[in-house]
């Protein structure tokens, strides 16, 4: 069996109080490194439904993940569950007490006695480190399954799969079954990618092809090769993207894990170019996603929200006799914001965003959705018009999306700073 299992288990996922990205995350983390991911489950913390699911996944997979259920509250039943599955024991872990109190005590916090239990640990396992959290993640090996469980906090699970599952995964050939590659794309739709594809019926000839569209980027092409050894896997994927990116790269920025703004802050690291954002309606969205990539400083000079039309006219410059005849939300408002922030900053590219996010607010001029977004740069500034929907969230984030899409397509064409 070679396949892997991703097992989620938390009555909140089940509540739908908490969406299930640890699941997202590993299935895409897992496939870039060949691994075949045939099974997403959910259960909440109940023992009969654990112990059903660890059952099912010991008949079929090769290597089980498990996230959620190590913390220290009654209803954090995983390592219970676990201990009773493998037929084994919980011990008190006195280095794994320390440094669980050092955790608390580096806060300024005493060890609360509920927490003790975090340093119980199954006799029998292995240790996976949590360099985040007092949560230690639990490694059996099996019957030639990998059982792997981790907690539910994002960045601790991350990182334990990062130093650990993957090398475990490794070794045990469970990785480069399969060759994948993501050729990510932006500005342009899916159908109109497609037709631009004229090796597309050859390439599917060697690998699957599926067509991911993401919303307010553009889509997501993955390639998968599957059923040989893996250096003939890598000849089919390598053979098939050759065919296929030349139609392709004129809207591609990046491959594989790549997001869309770290390919924005790539590429302007590389032509010396820095950033700067005014925003209206996002309300400082689009400066949260570019200080969410860590070294963000490089290239990101300053953002600022300027939500009413005093703050455009203080903070920008803009004319209050320009709002007064365009409108806030307009073409000429949106290239005055961009312009006056790349007057006020440091940055050689400006971006600003105005518009009705909902879900009032709309005219039949300008019905709800209807968003400005201006691109300033050297001596020029452009200004695009969109009406994306009568959703506030939605609007928000396809707004974000298309200024990283543009700033991409912009600054890629600005010679170098240096």
């Amino acid at each position: 069996m070679k396949d892997v299992e991703i097992i989620t288990i938390g009555d909140e996922v089940l509540m739908g109080q908490i969406v299930d990205m640890n699941a997202s995350w590993l299935g895409e983390r897992l496939t870039v490194e060949g691994v075949s991911v045939r099974w997403m489950t959910t259960v909440g913390d109940d023992r009969k439904q654990i112990n059903e699911a660890l059952n099912t996944a010991k008949s079929r997979a090769g290597a089980v993940i498990i996230t959620g259920g190590l913390g220290p509250t009654p209803d954090d039943v995983t390592k219970s569950c676990l201990v009773e599955f493998f037929g084994d024991k919980l011990v008190l872990k006195e280095e794994m007490l320390e440094k669980v109190k050092k955790r608390f005590r580096d806060h300024g916090l005493e060890l609360p006695e509920t927490s003790r239990n975090q340093a119980e640990f199954p006799h029998k396992a292995k240790e996976i480190p949590n360099n985040y959290g007092t949560a230690t993640g639990i490694h059996y090996s099996q019957d030639e399954v990998e059982w792997f469980s981790l907690p539910g906090v994002p960045q601790e699970m991350r990182n334990m799969v990062d130093e650990y599952v993957i090398n475990r995964l490794r070794e045990v050939g469970l990785c480069d079954r399969i060759a994948v590659k993501i050729i990510r794309t932006t500005g342009i739709g899916e159908s109109f990618l497609l037709e631009k594809m004229k090796m597309l019926p050859d390439a599917r000839k060697l690998v699957e092809i599926a067509f991911l569209p993401k919303l307010g980027i553009g889509v997501d092409v993955k390639l998968t090769a599957r059923g040989d050894e893996a250096s003939n896997n890598r000849s089919k994927l390598k053979k098939a993207t050759e065919m296929l990116l030349p139609d392709m790269k004129p809207h591609v920025f990046g491959i594989n894990l790549e997001t869309l703004e770290e390919a924005v802050g790539r590429i302007a690291q590389e032509k010396s170019v820095r950033i700067a954002v005014a925003e209206s309606c996002t309300g400082g969205l689009i400066a949260k996603i570019f200080t969410d990539v860590p070294g963000s400083s490089a290239y990101f000079d300053r953002g600022v929200v300027t939500y009413s039309n005093e703050a455009k006219i203080d903070l920008l410059g803009v004319p209050a006799d320009l709002i007064e005849e365009e409108g806030a939300v307009s073409s000429p408002v949106a290239k005055a914001m961009a312009r006056g922030m790349l007057k006020r900053s440091r940055a050689d590219v400006a971006a600003s965003v105005t518009g009705i996010a909902g879900p009032t607010g709309g005219t039949p001029e300008k019905p709800v959705g209807t968003v400005f977004i201006g691109i300033a740069a050297e001596d020029q500034c452009e200004v695009h018009r969109f009406v994306f929907g009568g959703n506030r969230e939605m609007n928000r984030k396809r707004t974000a999306m298309t200024v990283m899409q543009l700033l991409h397509d912009r600054i890629k064409n600005l010679d170098s700073k240096e």
